[in-house]
């Protein structure tokens, strides 16, 4: 039987004497008062719900900053997404409709084989529209969990992960839709396990990469831009995390390709939170220098290291005597609001230049190699007499 004949078949199998005898106008009236009283009710509530929620967030954020004192949080992220949240609504909204319908139609008496037909139809309809729902439902929560830490899915590396997490659901779903339809699905099963058992034996390799992708994205020990250095040696900053590899920029300009693999399985230092960077310096001073200018010195070396707004300072205290000067251990912090390393070590080198300038305005003598000849017999020898 082709589909013409099918369809031909319905229309005449249909005996509206009959329906009319079980499902009353009067029936069919209130029936339909009731879904119809039904889908108002739940677009009401659905639109109430959509606009409480959404100013309980709003009056949230505003008792935070409140209570804060100030936003700690990045402003340009607020705190929900309305435009997914309103997709997420919808869904929702569109899936109690078909619920509504489904229920109001299991109330008319209108035969078995129709009763198989809408039974069908409805739960391919509902299992359709709960599949939708969820796969809106997974990124808008990742979403918002996100921005509480001033970020959002868009502007994270996680956005890349979504694509698979939405076929995930739609396989399931669809798995779940085909059993319920009656069909065998554990042949076609079972025949994926095999397909998969044998990639997974033909890429072992690739495997590993990408399943350590999914670990940068879900664990997120770096971002794009951070400075990170790896317990194999390997450092330099991200730009790039792709499904097998991520790419490093060293501070020779070179492009470092790493496994992501190789990358999970080591210790990583990421710099690119860093706040305030250490610099430890050791000064030497000659020991020809009067001691009031040796007792002065940490102040003069503070007075340099504070004279740039960057830099907070630490110590300076004498360590040591060396074998031609007297040591002084300097201890400051770089300010670092960007991750910028190239700003940190420009930093650097104005403070030591600006320490050495300051100890030729001083006349302080520096440090350098010298050697000392201590002669306690000035007389000649005596010729040696034949």
């Amino acid at each position: 039987m082709n589909k013409v004949d099918t369809i031909k078949f319905f229309f005449e199998y249909f005996d509206l004497k009959y329906f009319l005898e079980n499902n009353s106008p009067l029936k069919l009236l209130i029936l339909a008062a009731i879904v119809c009283a039904l889908m108002l009710f739940a677009y009401i509530a659905c639109k109430l719900l959509k606009r409480n929620i959404i100013k309980f967030v709003q009056k949230d954020a505003r008792a935070e900053k409140q209570g804060s004192g100030k936003d700690t949080r990045n402003p340009a992220v607020p705190r929900m997404d309305k435009t997914r949240f309103s997709k997420l609504m919808h869904s929702a909204l569109i899936l109690v409709y078909l619920l509504i319908w489904g229920w109001g139609l299991r109330q008319l008496v209108i035969g078995p084989i129709y009763n198989t037909a809408v039974d069908s139809i409805f739960t391919t309809l509902c299992t359709l529209a709960a599949i939708r729902f969820v796969s809106i439902l997974v990124p808008f929560y990742m979403d918002t969990s996100m921005r509480k830490h001033g970020t959002d899915l868009e502007n994270s590396q996680s956005r890349s992960l979504m694509p698979i997490v939405e076929g995930l659901i739609w396989a399931i779903g669809g798995t779940f839709l085909l059993d319920n339809l009656g069909l065998r699905v554990s042949t076609i099963i079972a025949g994926l396990g095999i397909v998969g058992v044998a990639v997974g034996m033909a890429g072992q390799t690739i495997i590993k990469d990408f399943f350590g992708y999914i670990v940068i994205l879900l664990d997120r020990p770096f971002r794009i831009g951070d400075f990170v250095i790896l317990s194999t040696g390997k450092s330099g900053s991200v730009t790039d995390i792709g499904p097998k590899n991520t790419r490093l920029l060293s501070l020779e300009g070179d492009i470092i390709i790493c496994p992501n693999a190789e990358i999970t399985s080591t210790v990583i230092t990421n710099q690119g939170d860093i706040r305030e960077r250490e610099v430890e310096i050791v000064l030497g001073i000659a020991y020809s220098n009067p001691m009031p200018i040796v007792r002065k010195f940490p102040d003069m070396i503070r007075e340099v290291v504070n004279s740039f707004p960057q830099c907070r300072y630490e110590r300076c205290c004498m360590t040591s005597f060396g074998t031609a000067n007297y040591l002084f251990q300097l201890i400051y912090k770089v300010k670092d609001e960007d991750g910028d390393l190239d700003a940190f070590m420009n930093t650097q080198m104005e403070v030591n230049l600006a320490i050495q300038e300051k100890e030729n305005q001083e006349k302080i003598t520096g440090a350098y190699p010298t050697q000392t000849i201590l002669l306690t017999d000035m007389t000649p020898p005596k010729p040696a007499q034949d």
